[in-house]
């Protein structure tokens, strides 16, 4: 009798048990679900405080159910971008989504997911000269898992995020305690999501580290292979122009982000700078020709480039460049075109074919 009697107790004790279990976790996932940190399901709730921290986790969502009609995105060259300033030079409602280090898929899979769900005035996109040669499909796969579970329509995997302890405690749990403590609300400004300047060291100790001397190449490539040719001709049909082919009441303003002189001077000790400069020029000749993309390069603004104390490294620049090209851009000041990006390629090769990059190092 007694071991009947403890067996029943144990059963009872298992039921509580996973009873407590289940209900604690559906607890959680609605918890999740309602809160939604990453905006899975709907936009913020205006009685929380939305931290913005992590644009691979929180960009899609962002795209999906905030209000906006035009945003910015790129890589980390756009990250000083801001929104405000845009707003106040388009006249548009701004979101700022960036993916620091993103191939061209990426960032234009993003495009199209806001092209699908809203109706895009403006899209302000930097595209990199350093990923015009990678595939069409290229991805960064030094980054980290992907949430791919946040980006599909599968509600079963959703499990990841609903379930996610980083999110539980990292995310949720803290709003919470924010709401009761200290009543905050709001979310963090697309002026300062992502935004790295005031983290940043500019000048020429940064950009140029131990480089004592630049050394002329032993041989220069000046021309692409038909390979590379396809390639990049391949990468842009897909992830640019075949966007604003299909959707030509979006204005889309593109910019190859100005890199440092430094940055052309490793090109030049490799012998590729002609190459690479053929490959921006390649670029353009496959962009102009549709109408609603505007295409800026800045350069041909020396003054700029060849001041190190406007970068980072050898490719970022400081916040200011950030504000003048967003001016520029919206007043239609340094575009390419038809007409004179033959021109202005032909000038930066000469300019930089001859420069002196030791001047650089002091």
């Amino acid at each position: 009798m007694q071991d009947k009697k403890k067996n029943m107790t144990t059963k009872s004790w298992v039921k509580i048990f996973i009873s407590v279990f289940v209900c604690l976790t559906v607890l959680m996932a609605v918890m999740v679900a309602v809160i939604d940190p990453f905006f899975h399901y709907h936009k913020p709730l205006g009685s929380l405080y939305y931290t913005l921290d992590n644009e691979r986790y929180q960009n899609n969502g962002i795209t999906r159910n905030f209000d906006y009609n035009a945003l910015i995105t790129g890589t980390s060259m756009t990250q000083n971008f801001k929104a405000s300033q845009a707003q106040e030079l388009w006249n548009k409602d701004f979101i700022k989504v960036c993916y620091s280090g993103a191939m061209y898929k990426e960032i234009n899979d993003n495009i199209e997911l806001a092209l699908s769900t809203h109706d895009v005035d403006v899209v302000v996109r930097c595209l990199d000269g350093t990923y015009l040669l990678e595939d069409k499909d290229a991805e960064r796969n030094d980054l980290g898992t992907y949430p791919d579970y946040l980006y599909d329509d599968n509600i079963f995997n959703d499990v990841n995020y609903l379930l996610n302890s980083t999110v539980i405690g990292g995310y949720c749990l803290p709003m919470i305690f924010n709401l009761v403590i200290e009543g905050e609300s709001g979310i963090t400004s697309f002026d300062e999501y992502s935004r790295w300047m005031e983290q940043a060291t500019l000048g020429a100790a940064g950009v140029l580290g131990d480089r004592t001397s630049y050394s002329a190449p032993e041989e220069s490539i000046s021309t692409l292979t038909e390979e590379e040719i396809q390639t990049l001709t391949d990468t842009i049909k897909q992830n640019v122009t075949d966007t604003a082919e299909a959707h030509p009441d979006t204005q889309f303003y593109y910019f190859f982000p100005p890199y440092s002189a430094a940055f052309w001077g490793g090109s030049w000790e490799k012998g590729t700078l002609i190459k690479e400069i053929e490959c921006y020029r390649l670029a353009a000749e496959l962009i102009l020709p549709y109408e609603n993309i505007h295409l800026f390069a800045f350069d041909d603004m020396i003054d700029i480039t060849c001041n190190l104390d406007n970068y980072r490294d050898v490719s970022h620049y400081g916040s200011d460049i950030n504000d003048m090209m967003l001016e520029m851009m919206a007043a239609d000041e340094n575009r390419l075109t038809l007409d004179n990006y033959n021109e202005y390629y032909d000038e930066m090769e000469q300019f930089y074919e001859s420069y002196d990059f030791n001047s650089l190092i002091e």
